[in-house]
Parts: C-alpha cells; sequence; structure tokens
C-alpha cells in the first residue's frame, strides 16, 4: 500500500473501544488484592509479613472471606507458595495448620535443582497444574534473575510486566513479598530496588506497626491502588497466646504512619544494640566472665535477651565450657 507520494505506509493494528468487552473487575480482597494482576507487600523484617501471607493463603484454601468481603468470594481453591526465607517443615506449614488452611490445596515448585526467578515457565505451569488462585514469591528480591537488577527500571520492568501477563491469563492473584530500606521518607519510597517495582503493579501493601497501638498488633496500609479508592488500614494481631488474629480497621492510620514508626523503631533498636556492645566491650575487657553473670547484669542494665544476643555476635563474643560452667569471652582473649 503506497501514499500519494508513492511512498509506503505502514501497516498497523487498532483496537476501537467500542468493540472491546467491558469486563467487571473480580477481587481475592476487595479492595485490596485484585484477581488478574500483580501486587506487592512491602514491610521491615520481623513486621509479620510471612504470617499475613500464610493467613492469606488459609482464606482462599478454606474459602473463608478475608475482612471487609462479608460472603465467600471463591470456593476453596489452591495457593502456591514460594517461600526462600522461612523453612517449610518448622515454619510456613506450622503456621498454615495453626491458622487452619487446607494443606491438601497449597503447593510449592521445587527449585532444589534450579532456583527460580520471576521470568520462570514453571510458575504459570504450576498455577495451571493446580488452578491455583493465590500466587504468593517471598521475598521479591531472592526471585531476581542473576544478570537484572532490582535498582534498574529498564531490568526489573520487563519481568514485571511478564508476572501481569501470567496473572491476567491464569486469572489469579499473584503477590510479591519485598523489604523496605531503611530511613525516613514516603511510603511509596521507601521498597527496596528501582521505584518503578511500585509503579508496576496495582496495588501496593505496607505493613508494619504503629504509634499508639500493643506491641503485637500489625497495621496493613493500603500505600496504591490502581482500580478503586484505597483501603482502610486492616489491624492484626501476632501473639504466642492467641497466635494471628484479626482485630478490625483503623481509618486514622496512613501508610506513611505505619513507615514512619518502623523508621522510628529501627533507630532506637540500633541504639540499644550500640549500648549492648558498648556493655559488652566494658565488661569483658579484661576477663573472661560466667554467661549467667553476664545474663543478670544485662538484665539489671534493662538490655533483652534478645539485643544481648545480637550484640554478642556483633561484638565477637565467643562461650565456653570451663570447670563445668558455660564462660563467655571477647575473641581477642586467649586462656
Amino acid at each position: 500500500m503506497f501514499d500519494g507520494n508513492n511512498e509506503p505506509l505502514i501497516e498497523v493494528e487498532t483496537l476501537t473501544a467500542s468493540n472491546i468487552e467491558t469486563k467487571a473487575i473480580e477481587w481475592l480482597w476487595k479492595p485490596l488484592l485484585p484477581i488478574g494482576s500483580v501486587c506487592l507487600v512491602i514491610g521491615d523484617g520481623g513486621a509479620g509479613k510471612s504470617f499475613l501471607t500464610c493467613a492469606l493463603a488459609t482464606a482462599v484454601s478454606t474459602g473463608r472471606p478475608l475482612p471487609g468481603m462479608e460472603e465467600r468470594f471463591l470456593p476453596p481453591s489452591d495457593v502456591l507458595i514460594q517461600n526462600t526465607e522461612n523453612p517449610w517443615n518448622s515454619v510456613i506449614k506450622p503456621r498454615l495448620e495453626m491458622l487452619g488452611a487446607d494443606c491438601t490445596r497449597i503447593h510449592s515448585i521445587n527449585d532444589s535443582a534450579k532456583r527460580l526467578t520471576l521470568t520462570d515457565e514453571r510458575i504459570e505451569a504450576a498455577i495451571r497444574k493446580h488452578n491455583v488462585k493465590l500466587v504468593i514469591l517471598d521475598p521479591l528480591q531472592s526471585m531476581i534473575d542473576s544478570n537484572s537488577s532490582m535498582n534498574r527500571s529498564e531490568s526489573i520492568r520487563p519481568a514485571l510486566m511478564h508476572l501481569e501477563k501470567v496473572a491476567e491469563r491464569t486469572q489469579s492473584t499473584i503477590l510479591l513479598v519485598g523489604h523496605i530500606s531503611k530511613g525516613r521518607g514516603k511510603a511509596q519510597h521507601r521498597g527496596l530496588g528501582s521505584v518503578d517495582i511500585v509503579n508496576s503493579v496495582c496495588s501496593v501493601l505496607c505493613l508494619g506497626r504503629a504509634e499508639g497501638l500493643d506491641a503485637d498488633i500489625r497495621c496493613i496500609g493500603h500505600l496504591k491502588g490502581n482500580y478503586t479508592m484505597l483501603a482502610p488500614t486492616h489491624l492484626f494481631r501476632l501473639n504466642e497466646k492467641d497466635g494471628f488474629s484479626w482485630e478490625g480497621i483503623d481509618e486514622d492510620i496512613t501508610p506513611d504512619d505505619i513507615m514512619d514508626f518502623n523508621a522510628k523503631k529501627a533507630k532506637e533498636d540500633k541504639s540499644r544494640l550500640d549500648e549492648a556492645i558498648d556493655f559488652l566491650y566494658d565488661i569483658l575487657a579484661n576477663n573472661p566472665i560466667p554467661a549467667s553473670e553476664l545474663n543478670d547484669m544485662a538484665t539489671e542494665m534493662g538490655i533483652s535477651s534478645k539485643t544481648l544476643e545480637r550484640a554478642r555476635k556483633k561484638a565477637g563474643v565467643e562461650s565456653k565450657k570451663i570447670d563445668g560452667k558455660w564462660t563467655v569471652f571477647l575473641k581477642k582473649e586467649e586462656f
């Protein structure tokens, strides 16, 4: 085909809006997790991300409604969980069982021979094999191809676009789990890696604690939603006595509140850790002492056992049994 000047015209296929069939958005968890899309949840270490994903997997596998959804949103459906940070036999499966999940509907790809990446064809194959409705990839950082970088948009965006096509084709929700960067700032800029990660997905949740709440209450803030208004902040409780329980909503807590509190606590924790390290250097500078004595002294100083253990690792404190008693010393000590 040529124009009036005998120049070839480019053939192009176009779509006309009137010929496109409209389709209502379906939800795994309205308005947080749409079906047929890639979503993201970010939070600091220890925020409860794996507990949250196990709770979501439990709801999907049993057909129970999630908070804010009065009716069953799906019949009991299958789930795919890829978690590279927590072992299945001692962490993931016990949590699923504690939450009451149908473990016959929850699966994982065996990636022992070959590491799974975001563009791996096995993800779509596993979704189709079990008709999976929820895919959890935890953490995102561990599934980046070795030739790619989370910090470059031209590197991470194609992988996310590939996952979006997989979610659309299979009508599943793919939930990526990511860590947050240190420091303060707007919540949308706190995810590790390129800001394109947040920009590329249709819904982003941020997870953490907030000022004025019990220490075992976690908040799920709705940072971004492409298809509807943002949801209020959902709360859940984590403790040894009750395990996991949903605790309603708090419309006053924002994603920025959650991220600011996490940054503040991280700074406080660092200060406590530094103080604990200084304490160890002072106490063990000249002589080793019994471990029980060190623990008692740390308690009197207001240093928690968890902080003391972290400080011992940082300071290079070792232990050795002498005359039937555990004794602690700095690595430089020779005796």
